[in-house]
């Protein structure tokens, strides 16, 4: 009888501490955590359906340092949040999308700051049965090139140019960004589109010529990176569509410029 009442005390000690340490702390010592079977199965960064949260893996701050490597001087980082259309949307935002998207983004700042990340949503395709069944990746990372001479505005690589001049400014950024574009359309048929802009300090025939000259500037020096001139489009638009107020030097500094857009 008294080993009877030692084997059940002995045993509700024991269910006592599994229940403290499994269910209730979910630090089972022969169990895997869920993060660590995510990232042996799914990757460092998953999502289940219908849900924002994140889901990461003890490999995802290794994942989140390769990304950022990437990003030079003040580069921007757009993180693209995915979601199928038959998702169920609780969240504030106007997609599942766009709300992944913000909660990667916690995940990156810190050490990246704010400021230099943008969001974007994308619909995926009607292809959604394994998605339901199980976790999915459902965020994609895009570096955006910025710097005083190179930088993105929506969807358009804005090149910057000197007053009155069609020669680039900080040569050495432009031609390294130059060189990644080259190397992207080697492998595709794309096209670039380059479009000549000037400010207002000129008459317009003369700067509807000096914006021509600014977009065949670049395109000479992608034919000379081994782009085929026929694959490179170049026009000018003059003074006639600032992006900026043309009264103020900073403004007229955004206004010399070509905007080079890929064309498919």
């Amino acid at each position: 009888m008294k080993a009877l009442l030692w084997f059940l005390t002995a045993l509700w000690f024991v269910g006592s501490w599994y229940w403290y340490v499994c269910p209730h702390k979910e630090v089972c010592p022969w169990v895997k955590p869920i993060e660590k079977i995510v990232a042996k199965e799914y990757g460092p960064l998953v999502f289940d359906w219908s849900k924002t949260s994140a889901i990461t893996s003890d490999r995802f701050p290794q994942y989140r340092d390769s990304i950022l490597a990437q990003l030079k001087d003040q580069d921007l980082l757009e993180i693209t949040g995915q979601y199928y259309g038959d998702e169920e949307n609780t969240s504030s935002y106007d997609n599942l999308g766009l709300a992944r998207a913000n909660a990667v983004k916690d995940r990156m700042v810190p050490p990246l700051s704010a400021d230099r990340v943008e969001l974007k949503a994308q619909l995926l395709g009607e292809n959604s049965a394994r998605a339901k069944a199980d976790k999915f990746r459902a965020a994609t990372f895009r570096r955006i090139v910025h710097n005083e001479s190179v930088h993105e505005i929506a969807g358009k690589m804005i090149i910057n140019f000197p007053h009155a001049s069609a020669d680039m400014l900080e040569n050495a950024k432009l031609v390294a960004y130059l060189d990644s574009l080259v190397e992207r359309l080697e492998k595709t048929d794309e096209k670039v589109n380059l479009v000549g802009h000037t400010d207002s300090s000129a008459g317009a025939a003369r700067n509807m010529r000096l914006g021509l000259e600014r977009a065949q500037a670049i395109k000479d020096i992608l034919v000379d990176k081994g782009l085929p001139a026929s694959r490179i489009m170049t026009s000018s638009k003059g003074e006639s569509q600032p992006i900026a107020d043309n009264n103020s030097t900073a403004g007229k500094q955004q206004n010399r410029r070509v905007e080079l857009t890929i064309v498919s």
